[in-house]
């Protein structure tokens, strides 16, 4: 999930930045679809895919979702215990383990939402991206909290299929 929860920041709900930062994303989408570029700051539609599958899972903790988006020996690392998670399951155990989070601290409505993409690199079977995200929810009270940082991911062609070989979430406060 990326929720460093000790740095959560109380925030106001503002609607118009909101939308604006989703208009900024769609846009960008839109001119991506277009054209294939290889080694440049703007990712193809199929990969993105696999990114706003992986971070808008967290919206509603669809395992379903994340299930086959992994490699075999995919390595994912977070802010949240137990830090890291392996292996062809390891978007579901990280699912798994922000739903828990989410839960114990009573943090609902979460909702992530991505940023203008300024890295990525791609070779014929290897992509690298720098993804910004920002998460947000409501605690009991409905005291709005948010948390921003980026997913560093590194996919692989595996049997024509892009997977995920590594996701790290580097919260904004670390940098």
């Amino acid at each position: 999930m990326a929720f460093n929860l000790l740095a959560l920041t109380i925030s106001a709900n503002k609607a118009d930045a909101k939308q604006a930062h989703e208009r900024a994303f769609f846009n960008h989408f839109e001119s991506v679809s277009q054209v294939k570029f290889i080694n440049d700051t703007l990712p193809p539609v199929e990969i993105m895919d696999i990114i706003t599958t992986v971070v808008y899972s967290l919206n509603s903790f669809s395992i379903e979702k994340v299930a086959d988006l992994y490699t075999p020996n995919a390595v994912i690392a977070d802010d949240e215990p137990p830090y890291s998670w392996n292996g062809p399951t390891a978007g579901i155990q990280w699912v798994y383990a922000v739903e828990q989070v989410c839960k114990d601290i009573k943090l609902t409505k979460l909702k992530g939402t991505i940023g203008a993409i300024n890295v990525f690199q791609q070779t014929a079977d290897n992509v690298y991206i720098v993804v910004p995200v920002n998460y947000s929810g409501y605690l009991p009270g409905k005291q709005s909290v948010t948390s921003k940082g980026a997913f560093a991911f590194v996919l692989r062609m595996v049997n024509g299929k892009w997977l995920i070989k590594s996701q790290v979430w580097m919260a904004k406060n670390a940098l």
